[in-house]
């Protein structure tokens, strides 16, 4: 009897054990994304973020840093991933950055600053890595197996005594 109920219950696990999401490649990363969680809920994430990365400074430093940080980071609502050949495109909120994957190129900003850019993208993730007279910033997006992308930002700078951390998750849309 304890055989038989061994048995039975492998035989009804096993579909569940086989259905599971397969791994996410890079053939998976093109698409719209939509931020899955509320627009404030993401400001806070990236507020505390900021907070962690300037807390040892100065008053004034801080309060500067923190101004300059927010303006970088802002929350976007739509990321939109596009990989043709050599190419990769991702547009933040209709900001688009085109580059040859591997290659730093030189690329501006909405706000008028020219920063270097490289791609690279390795299976499910795709990696961006902005550098700037100020720092550098690297932006992974990772595709989930269940189709949601996070979205990871780390922000660098010798001004910033920690470095600025977060991540975001967002749908397929």
């Amino acid at each position: 009897m304890r055989t038989a109920s061994i048995v039975l219950s492998l035989l009804v696990a096993a579909p569940l054990v086989a259905q599971a999401p397969a791994e996410a490649t890079e053939a998976d990363l093109p698409g719209t994304y939509r931020l899955a969680s509320s627009t404030s809920d993401a400001q806070q994430r990236v507020d505390a973020a900021i907070e962690a990365g300037v807390a040892s400074m100065g008053p004034l430093r801080r309060s500067v840093g923190r101004r300059r940080l927010r303006a970088k980071n802002p929350i976007r609502r739509e990321l939109v991933i596009a990989l043709n050949g050599d190419r990769v495109s991702v547009s933040y909120d209709g900001e688009r950055f085109d580059v040859r994957r591997g290659v730093r190129e030189t690329v501006r900003l909405s706000d008028g600053e020219a920063v270097r850019l490289r791609a690279t993208v390795e299976g499910a993730r795709l990696t961006l890595h902005w550098q700037g007279d100020d720092g550098e910033r690297r932006d992974t997006f990772t595709r989930r197996p269940d189709g949601s992308l996070v979205f990871g930002v780390t922000v660098t700078s010798e001004q910033l005594p920690n470095p600025v951390r977060y991540r975001l998750v967002y749908r397929r849309s």
